[in-house]
């Protein structure tokens, strides 16, 4: 009987310590992980500051005034203002002859319906 107990008690133990294994290697993974995000975040940061500090530098090194992000859009958006309009002459004058034409015809029909 007292073998039967110290049996189960040793279970016990092994089984109390294989969990509190288990959760130790879960904590040690957590960590790892959030310090590996933190690790990936930070070299991002530090990607972010420098490539914003080489922007930066970059436009003070060329002497023209840095350009804020709205009049950077705004240069980007009057680009699609601009029209361009080509005329052709021939088909200009044949318009302008036929409404004139067109004109005198309505001017002496409505002369002869008038008398």
């Amino acid at each position: 009987m007292a073998d039967r107990k110290a049996e189960a008690d040793r279970k016990a133990a092994e089984k109390k310590k294989a969990e509190a294994d288990r959760k130790a290697a879960a904590d040690r993974k957590a960590a790892e992980k959030k310090k590996a995000d933190a690790d990936r975040k930070a070299a991002a940061d530090r990607k972010a500051a420098a490539n914003k500090k080489t922007i930066s530098s970059t436009q003070v090194a060329s002497g023209k005034p840095i350009k804020t992000v709205s009049e950077q859009k705004r240069d980007s958006r009057n680009e699609f203002l601009t029209v361009s309009v080509y005329l052709n002459a021939g088909k200009i004058a044949g318009l302008v002859s036929v409404g004139v034409v067109a004109a005198a015809v309505l001017v002496t029909a409505l002369t002869f319906l008038a008398r």
